[in-house]
């Protein structure tokens, strides 16, 4: 039996060891680039649909990457937001009384816009990420 093309098997574990770091690096890459790309497009969103009375509110929303660590797993989450009139959001997205000296009279009309955008980061990560991981090799 000829030795042409024999590998030992620790020589073989490292190899596929070290194939399989470099695989979990790529995906560990595309998930950010996925997740900061729905970032932007969801702050990007929400600049140009939420509701404008004095331009506040739709100027303040941002974006930030946020890690939980739990021992040795990790998982990384982005987060719009609203910096400055935070205690808005719920209150335009989902309706609230009107109130006045008197009393309450009504109520305002929703104006859904955070829920639309998520939807629409939410797709944009799925095609990103899909699309990033095409590319590992």
């Amino acid at each position: 039996m000829s030795k042409v093309g024999q590998i030992s098997i620790d020589k073989m574990l490292s190899t596929i060891e070290l194939t399989l770091e470099d695989y979990a690096n790529g995906v560990d890459e595309c998930l950010k680039t996925a997740s900061d790309e729905a970032g932007k497009s969801a702050e990007s969103e929400l600049h140009q649909t939420s509701p404008s009375r004095t331009g506040q509110y739709r100027k303040s929303w941002t974006y930030d990457e946020k890690e939980i660590r739990k021992g040795r797993n990790y998982r990384t989450s982005m987060v719009v937001y609203n910096k400055d009139r935070y205690r808005l959001t719920h209150l335009l997205e989902k309706s609230h009384r009107i109130a006045n000296q008197y009393g309450t009279y009504g109520k305002s009309e929703p104006q859904p816009h955070i829920s639309i955008a998520q939807k629409n980061a939410e797709d944009k990560f799925v095609k990103v990420f899909e699309s990033e991981l095409g590319r590992i090799r």
